[in-house]
């Protein structure tokens, strides 16, 4: 089998300085697709040229990075630019970055001029780019056994292609990852199946999607035959939508469909969401971003979550119950995105709450936001998924979580190395020396990192997971303040004052056989603004009405907490 990512072409290699500078000229006016990667990394990243300077030797260019790295780290690191264009590939080598200054989600790079110029002509490689309305779906299975991660195809060439998915699903897509299986699903039914090697991971401007660069591997000459197909058919949908091709352009037939509601032109439907959910799904997005910087080896993006704990320790300040509630709508995002902002907001809440440690929210927030990446980085062929039911052997080698993320964090100073072990190292563990990853026991656990195990503790028993339903909170409350040994009575007892017995977004039922949500709690931690969803003696009924406490006569008196799973409900 022959891989068409590996074969070779002529190369030229270029010294002459004034030779070079007539070449990055002429970038501004042919038609080039221009890259920049950092020091050795292979992670590129899109950029626009802006100017030369002839007399100063320096170039200027344009990066949009989504605030995933830091400008001032990247002043003297050396830089690689690619250009790519039909029928060459120019890599400029031996450039500096001089300067570099943020505006808003670009860069603005001053660099040296290259001082090398390698350039290789092409074959076959003409990449086309899909127009938003061109539907082709995308599934990529990087283990067997396993669900393929869905996304869509943006760009098409004969050696590999660009695929967008959704960021809470790119957790297990690194650089340099094989593919056992890319399956490119078009409109008129015809799949084409292959395999791939990741090459690239980036999020995909300031959208919730990342974007996947990829090659095909081990691709024989009827794979080739049919993707030169592929590609040229997918140009000629794109000219005939366009109105490039004139009069005389067709569609193509792999772009048509008979599938009932099927458009041709259609766009992406934007999701509707209340305001602070899609303030909460920004947060979530800053941290997809910062997770595949950790994935990829990247430098770390700090903004991200300073800006995010800042985001979080605002609404808590103002907005502190509606922000409660947000935190159950999160339901696309993956479980240890909704757990770590769960966390992180609880406890810093708590923090708040008491004078002496009130100053550290912002710190104690941070760590928070980050605790449990190390368990998406741990996604492998040993552990495919960390969704879902886990045999005894896979919780184990989850437990490798806290160690793996200590390691990537290593050497940061961002990050205040209290907060790096109270939260992120000691959450975990337990007054008796039971927890994990170091059996730490008694004095060695500081009062934030008492608070955080009550916080983590409580939330995950609360959450369903794999097979397993989630406990109420009254269930939680009983489970850890009759193990004083394990968990600090003190912290315990002031989250149930802080929460109370009927926390926000539980679901509860009245003796009238209504169900509803709780939004708002009076000072005493009682309900007094409910979303009733169900009545269970008419279950053909759909309800969705906002109750205060003056109308709470009609639903009955408040009984008990109740599971939401049992009744296929959600608090959104």
């Amino acid at each position: 089998m022959e891989s068409l990512a590996s074969e070779t072409s002529p190369q030229i290699e270029i010294h002459d300085t004034e030779q070079i500078a007539s070449v990055v000229e002429a970038l501004s006016y042919h038609t080039h697709a221009l890259s920049i990667s950092v020091e050795a990394s292979s992670v590129s990243r899109p950029v626009t040229l802006r100017g030369l300077d002839h007399e100063r030797r320096v170039l200027s260019l344009s990066l949009l990075d989504a605030q995933s790295l830091d400008a001032a780290e990247l002043v003297n690191q050396p830089l690689t630019l690619s250009a790519e264009g039909d029928t060459e590939t120019l890599l400029f080598e031996g450039m500096v970055a001089l300067e570099v200054v943020r505006n808003n989600d670009r860069l603005e790079i001053r660099s040296s001029l290259p001082g090398t110029l390698h350039t290789t002509s092409k074959r076959n490689s003409t990449r086309v780019f899909l127009l938003e309305g061109m539907q082709v779906k995308t599934g990529i299975t990087l283990y067997e056994n396993q669900p393929p991660i869905i996304g869509r195809l943006r760009n098409l060439s004969i050696g590999g292609a660009l695929l967008e998915v959704p960021l809470a699903n790119s957790a297990p897509l690194k650089t340099d990852e094989f593919m056992a299986q890319l399956e490119l699903s078009f409109p008129n039914g015809e799949v084409f199946t292959t395999m791939g090697q990741i090459r690239h991971v980036n999020p995909a401007g300031r959208s919730h999607f990342a974007a996947i660069g990829v090659i095909f591997i081990n691709t024989d000459r009827a794979h080739e035959q049919r993707l030169i197909y592929l590609v040229n058919e997918t140009e000629r949908e794109t000219a005939y939508r366009t109105g490039e091709g004139g009069r005389m352009s067709f569609p193509s037939p792999l772009y048509s469909s008979s599938d009932p509601g099927y458009r041709r032109n259609a766009k992406r439907q934007k999701s509707e969401e209340a305001p602070m959910v899609g303030t909460l799904l920004e947060v979530a997005r800053q941290l997809h971003i910062f997770l595949l910087a950790l994935q990829n080896q990247r430098p770390l993006p700090a903004n991200c979550l300073f800006d995010s704990a800042d985001i979080l320790l605002t609404l808590l300040n103002k907005q502190r119950q509606n922000l409660f509630y947000a935190l159950h709508c999160l339901h696309q995002q993956p479980t240890w995105v909704q757990h770590s902002l769960n966390v992180a907001v609880r406890l810093g809440d708590l923090v708040l709450s008491e004078s002496d440690h009130a100053p550290r929210a912002r710190e104690v927030v941070i760590a928070a936001l980050v605790h449990d990446m190390g368990k998406p980085m741990l996604i492998d062929d040993t552990l495919p998924s960390i969704e879902g039911t886990l045999d005894i052997r896979q919780r184990d080698y989850l437990r490798r979580h806290v160690p793996v993320l200590m390691e990537a964090l290593e050497g940061i100073d961002w990050l205040a190395p209290a907060m790096r072990h109270d939260v992120i190292q000691c959450i975990n563990e337990r007054l008796d020396g039971s927890g994990y990853p170091q059996g730490c026991k008694g004095d060695a656990l500081s009062p934030i990192a008492r608070m955080a195990a009550v916080v983590d503790t409580v939330d995950a028993m609360t959450r369903a997971r794999g097979g397993r339903r989630g406990k109420t909170a009254i269930e939680a409350y009983r489970y850890l303040y009759h193990r004083p040994e394990c968990f600090d009575k003190q912290w315990v007892t002031r989250y149930i004052q802080r929460h109370g017995f009927y926390p926000i977004g539980s679901l509860v039922k009245f003796s009238g056989g209504f169900l509803a949500w709780v939004m708002e709690l009076d000072d005493s931690g009682q309900p007094r603004r409910v979303r009733v969803v169900r009545n269970l003696k008419r279950e053909d009924r759909t309800m969705n009405d906002i109750l205060s406490r003056v109308d709470f006569a009609q639903l009955g008196t408040l009984e008990s907490l109740m599971r939401p799973e049992g009744f296929g409900l959600a608090p959104y």
